[in-house]
C-alpha cells in the first residue's frame, strides 16, 4: 500500500568501520541515516524504480562521537562531521567567526525544526526536488527510465538553465555552494579507509542515476575546510518563492580576497541554476586582479551566467542569478550593503 512503510532494520552503529561493514553486507539495500528528513519522505512516498528501492537496513551515524563534532584547528582549519545539525553550523561561533558563509547558508535552509533535525551530511546527499522524481507513478531517468518528464513538463523552479543532460534537475543543497567556494573536501570512508576528494568532485553531472560519486559501500564521514584569512569576503545570497522555507531557485556563494580595491582572488559558485554546484570560472576570470567598481561587477554577472540554455519556463533564472551576482559583490564593494545579509 502507498504511504506504507515495509519492516526495516535499524542499527545504530558504534564507529565507522561498523557502519562499512553493513554497506559492504547489503550494498543498496542499506542506507546511512542521520538526521533522515529528506530519505524517509522518500520512503513514505514509495520514490522507488530498478535503480532505487527503498532500503531494508538503516544504519545510524549519530552516535558515532566524530560524526557530530566541530573541531577547528589554528593553521589546519575545520572538521565538520556528516551528523553535525544545520542548526549547530548557523549558531557556532567557530563558523561564525572564521566560516560565516556556512553559517549564512545553514540559516536558510527549511524550517527552525527541520535545520534542528538535518544534518550537514544531509544536505549534500538530498535528492533531487523534481515532483517527477517524487511521484510513485512516474519513472524518470532518476529512477532507471529513459525520460526526463521535467524537460517537457513543469520545470519552472528546482531545475537547471546551466549543464543539463538526460535529467534537468538543479542540485538543492544550499551549504554545497558555500562550501565549495571554502574550496572544501569531503571525507569518505569505504572499505579501503578514508580519502578526500574536493567537494566540486563530488558531485556528478546530470546523466547519471544518483548525484555523487559515493558507492554502495561508502559513505560520507564529514567536510575539511582550510582556514580562512580575515581579511577574507564571505557571501551567501539565496533567492526562494517562499521566505519562510523553500528551496533555492538561485544562489550565489562568493569568497574573495580583496585589497586595496583589487580582487587578488575568488571564488564564485552558483546554485539551484545546474545539477551540482556551478563554479562560474568565467565571471572569477572577469574580476581576478581588477579593481571592483559597479562597471566590473556588471560584466562578472553577465559572465557567470555564460552558456545558460534554459528551459522554456525557467528563463528568468538568468536575470536572477545576475541580480544575486551583482548584490553579493556589491556587499564587498560597500560594506554598508551587507548590512541586509544573514551572518
Amino acid at each position: 500500500m502507498l504511504f506504507e512503510l515495509p519492516s526495516i532494520e535499524h542499527v545504530n552503529a558504534r564507529d565507522v568501520n561498523e557502519v562499512v561493514s553493513w554497506l559492504q553486507k547489503y550494498g543498496r539495500k542499506a542506507r546511512v541515516i542521520a538526521g533522515a528528513t529528506d530519505l524517509l519522505g522518500l520512503m513514505k512516498d514509495k520514490v522507488e524504480g530498478p535503480e532505487l528501492r527503498i532500503p531494508e537496513v538503516l544504519v545510524n551515524i549519530k552516535r558515532i562521537p566524530d560524526m557530530t563534532r566541530i573541531v577547528y584547528k589554528e593553521g589546519r582549519g575545520l572538521r565538520i562531521g556528516a551528523g553535525v545539525t544545520l542548526s549547530r553550523l548557523a549558531a557556532s561561533n567557530v563558523i561564525r567567526q572564521g566560516f560565516r558563509i556556512l553559517s549564512q547558508a545553514a540559516l536558510q535552509v527549511g524550517t527552525t525544526q527541520l535545520r534542528n533535525m538535518g544534518t550537514l551530511g544531509g544536505n549534500l546527499c538530498q535528492r533531487p526536488r523534481c515532483l517527477y522524481f517524487r511521484h510513485p507513478h512516474f519513472l524518470c531517468f532518476k529512477k532507471g527510465g529513459s525520460k526526463c518528464y521535467a524537460a517537457t513538463g513543469e520545470h519552472r523552479f528546482y531545475h537547471s538553465i546551466l549543464k543539463q543532460g538526460k535529467c534537468v534537475m538543479a542540485h538543492p543543497s544550499d551549504l554545497a555552494p558555500a562550501l565549495v567556494a571554502l574550496r572544501a573536501e569531503v571525507l569518505i570512508m569505504s572499505p579501503n579507509g578514508e580519502r578526500k576528494v574536493p567537494l566540486q568532485e563530488f558531485f556528478l553531472g546530470s546523466n547519471h542515476y544518483t548525484e555523487t560519486i559515493l558507492k554502495a559501500d561508502e559513505f560520507l564521514m564529514g567536510i575539511c575546510v582550510p582556514s580562512q584569512n580575515e581579511k577574507i569576503h564571505q557571501v551567501f545570497l539565496k533567492e526562494r518563492i517562499r521566505n519562510s522555507a523553500d528551496f533555492a531557485l538561485s544562489s550565489v556563494a562568493a569568497v574573495a580576497r580583496i585589497s586595496e580595491g583589487i580582487c587578488e582572488e575568488i571564488r564564485i559558485v552558483l546554485g539551484g541554476v545546474a545539477p551540482f554546484p556551478y563554479i562560474a570560472s568565467m565571471a572569477e576570470e572577469v574580476i581576478r586582479g581588477k579593481k571592483l567598481d559597479e562597471g566590473l561587477i556588471s560584466q562578472v554577472a553577465e559572465a557567470s551566467v555564460e552558456g545558460a540554455k534554459p528551459l522554456p519556463m525557467n528563463g528568468y533564472k538568468v536575470e536572477l542569478t545576475k541580480a544575486l551576482v551583482k548584490r553579493a559583490l556589491g556587499s564587498m564593494l560597500n560594506p554598508a550593503d551587507a548590512q541586509g545579509i544573514e551572518s
